[in-house]
């Protein structure tokens, strides 16, 4: 995970972590991987380990490595990078478009104009009830993160076609015996479980993106008085955090975008990472890492 995606972690959610819930517990971790598995192949997966274990001789046969997939690997190591360089790309372009529409005229403009800074004899303020506040997120950040998510949704759309290529050419090409349909019945197992998990980081932005921006740009509770509306409106929602940008939305828009770059290329890079180890097979003298015999 690339620094920058740490810190945009930190500064969005408060945490250093996405809440996937790692654990170090290795028996536990079996457990939760049980669980999360889909039952049909579940059955499946240990209907080959049964076969497998009940004929010794197919296991000393064979090449050294198991359900290695080389055409599918080639594939995946060739196209994934594509993937991953053209949405870092496609990011960079989203970056510069919000960060122009978030520029200190244009937020001064619609900040008068709908009358979140008004005037009083001693200046310009900032105020906003908390019904107003959220309309001011609603006609601000949440339309930024709604773009956001369909670049996410989209990403996860090619991977996941990418995913289905890359499994019916390994199953076509390495899945010839019980002890070769192990590995990729393990992987069809744990392919709702998956989606369950992107959905949900997926689900997140806005949630994460709402929660911040209410607690950051809430009003103080002491007015604040500006010479003039572009000062007043440079200084909505800031803090010390932010005040290296000329206003608060252009630094919400930075960590979002860090955030959400980090979160898609996440996702594809698990993908990527997923699929060449899976591809790459076992060798015979792993075998024993299957075995579901339970000692007494």
């Amino acid at each position: 995970m690339e620094e920058k995606f740490r810190r945009a972690i930190r500064k969005m959610t408060g945490t250093s972590l996405l809440g996937l819930g790692f654990r170090l517990d290795r028996a536990s971790e079996l457990a939760s991987l049980s669980q999360a598995m889909d039952i049909r192949w579940s059955i499946a997966l240990y209907e080959h380990l049964d076969a497998a274990e009940s004929n010794p001789e197919e296991m000393m046969a064979g090449s050294e490595m198991i359900s290695n997939g080389k055409t599918a690997w080639k594939i995946a190591a060739e196209d994934f990078p594509i993937i991953l360089d053209e949405y870092r790309q496609k990011f960079e372009e989203f970056r510069a478009k919000w960060i122009q529409r978030f520029a200190t005229d244009e937020i001064t403009r619609m900040l008068s104009q709908n009358q979140y800074i008004v005037r009083d004899d001693e200046g310009w303020y900032f105020t906003a009830t908390a019904e107003k506040l959220r309309n001011l997120y609603f006609s601000t950040i949440h339309l930024m993160v709604g773009d956001a998510e369909k670049l996410l949704v989209n990403l996860s759309g090619r991977v996941e076609h990418m995913q289905d290529k890359l499994s019916r050419l390994w199953y076509k090409e390495s899945a010839v015996d019980a002890s070769s349909k192990i590995l990729p019945a393990l992987e069809s197992a744990l392919r709702s479980s998956e989606y369950a998990l992107t959905s949900r980081l997926r689900a997140s932005l806005a949630g994460i993106s709402r929660n911040r921006f209410m607690a950051e740009f809430k009003p103080p509770r002491e007015k604040r008085h500006f010479q003039t509306a572009r000062s007043c409106a440079k200084n909505v929602g800031a803090n010390n955090a932010n005040i290296a940008y000329e206003n608060a939305f252009l630094a919400f828009t930075d960590d979002f975008c860090d955030y959400a770059q980090g979160l898609t290329l996440f996702i594809g890079k698990w993908y990527r990472d997923k699929w060449l180890l899976y591809l790459r097979g076992f060798s015979r003298g792993q075998l024993d890492l299957f075995t579901h015999k339970t000692v007494g």
